[in-house]
C-alpha cells in the first residue's frame, strides 16, 4: 500500500518515530506537521491521527450521554493503539473503520484518487 501514496522506504524509516508520536493528540499531530511536512509517511500517520483525537474531544462536549463517553473514549483508545504501532513500525494501513474518513483531510491521498 505505500506505492499508492508515493512513499519510499527512506520516507518511511526517516518517519517511524514522528508518525508514532503523531498519535499523541494535537500536541502530536502539530509536532510532526511541523517537522515533518514533506515526509509523506509521516503526514499519512498525521492525518490518521485526526480521527482517534476527535473522538477523544466528542467525550468532553457538554450533555454527551454516558454511553456515547464511553464509546468513543474505548474507540478512540483502540484506535490510538492500533495507529502507534502502525506507525512505529512503519506500516502504510488506515485505521479500521474510520481511517477511510482521514482522506476526506486532504493532508495525505494515494496518488490515484480523485483529488490528485
Amino acid at each position: 500500500m505505500a506505492a499508492a501514496f508515493n512513499m519510499n522506504s527512506s520516507d518511511i524509516e526517516n518517519g517511524k518515530a514522528m508518525a508514532g508520536i503523531s498519535y499523541f493528540g494535537i500536541i502530536g499531530f502539530i509536532i510532526a506537521i511541523v517537522t515533518s511536512r514533506e515526509n509523506r509517511y509521516v503526514m499519512f500517520h498525521a492525518q490518521q491521527s485526526l480521527i482517534p483525537t476527535a473522538l477523544f474531544i466528542v467525550r468532553f462536549l457538554p450533555g454527551t450521554p454516558g454511553f456515547v463517553d464511553g464509546i468513543c473514549g474505548l474507540g478512540a483508545f483502540v484506535l490510538l493503539i492500533i495507529g502507534l504501532v502502525n506507525g512505529f513500525s512503519g506500516k502504510v494501513e488506515p485505521l479500521p473503520l474510520l481511517g477511510e474518513l482521514a482522506y476526506n483531510f486532504g493532508i495525505c491521498k494515494p496518488e490515484n484518487s480523485n483529488g490528485e
